[in-house]
């Protein structure tokens, strides 16, 4: 049995909503402990952290708090074939075999081989992308640990930080700013971009994760870029992230585009002025700087 703390830690749902969601559709139902807290068994943490990965693709928690846990994983598995769509990749199960057996060498071959046929664009469009997303959606209906997603994200990242090391730089060109901000630790979608963006032939500065908004402010100024990519994953905090956006847009010169993406904001119905939502990795690889 799970305390409240450990549930809200374990499935980024937080414990006022735990307790909302108990009060207005009667899950999750916990027990109490000898002193009269709130304790959740493993089985109620898995279907929450099911629950949380539908939440992020959009849908709305009147709709799917307190259905059954098949009902559940039948909603993830068609979200996930319109995420990857009908023509996948044919090596994303060999790559999800790699993980779960952890065969490093094997991962990183089939990696490689992958790169060279696709090209940059579709390896992180149709290849990297979708196989981050079967393996979050696999990890929460427990049929991978978190301990095998870290696994990927870090050979992911190491990957294509190899990669892109490699890869020519244009300084002629205008530079768009990558980073993320603070209490957003994830480092792999601002790679995905950078590898897209590089391949184009864009100048790209990436300042890493959990960049102070007047850095940033900084940064944009001192490099002269007209263009900044936000990252935000799945499990960032978005209490309060209309307002940082708001105080980020207004730190910046009007003629500064300031572009954001990523699970943790699609849930979010209107941005605010001078920010721009990208649905998608195809959509920031047609943008135009």
């Amino acid at each position: 049995m799970f305390p409240i703390g450990a549930v809200e830690r374990d499935t980024g749902i937080g414990r006022d909503t735990l307790r909302v969601w108990e009060r207005r559709y009667g899950f999750p139902v916990p027990e109490r402990n000898s002193k009269g807290e709130r304790v959740y068994s493993d089985g109620q943490v898995r279907i929450l952290q099911l629950l949380k990965r539908l939440l992020d693709q959009g849908m709305r928690p009147g709709k799917i708090v307190g259905l059954k846990e098949s009902e559940l994983n039948m909603l993830a598995q068609t979200l996930q074939a319109k995420q990857v769509g009908e023509n996948t990749n044919p090596r994303l199960d060999e790559l999800i075999e790699c993980v779960a057996y952890h065969k490093t060498h094997r991962l990183w071959a089939l990696l490689e081989q992958t790169l060279i046929q696709q090209g940059m664009k579709s390896f992180v469009v149709d290849t990297i992308a979708p196989l981050v997303y079967m393996i979050g959606d696999k990890w929460a209906k427990g049929e991978l640990k978190i301990f095998e997603e870290h696994f990927l994200t870090r050979q992911l990242t190491l990957f294509l930080d190899a990669v892109i090391s490699k890869m020519p730089v244009n300084i002629h060109s205008n530079s768009v700013l990558l980073a993320t901000l603070p209490g957003e630790h994830h480092s792999l979608g601002l790679l995905m971009l950078e590898g897209l963006l590089r391949e184009r032939g864009l100048s790209v500065i990436n300042l890493g994760t959990e960049v102070p908004m007047d850095q940033l402010t900084q940064a944009t100024e001192q490099y002269q870029v007209k263009s900044i990519l936000l990252s935000f994953s799945s499990a960032y905090n978005t209490n309060g992230l209309r307002t940082e956006l708001i105080e980020l847009a207004g730190r910046l010169p009007d003629s500064v585009s300031i572009y954001v993406g990523g699970e943790g904001v699609k849930r979010m119905r209107k941005m605010p002025a001078q920010i721009f939502f990208q649905k998608s990795l195809q959509e920031v690889a047609d943008l135009e700087f």
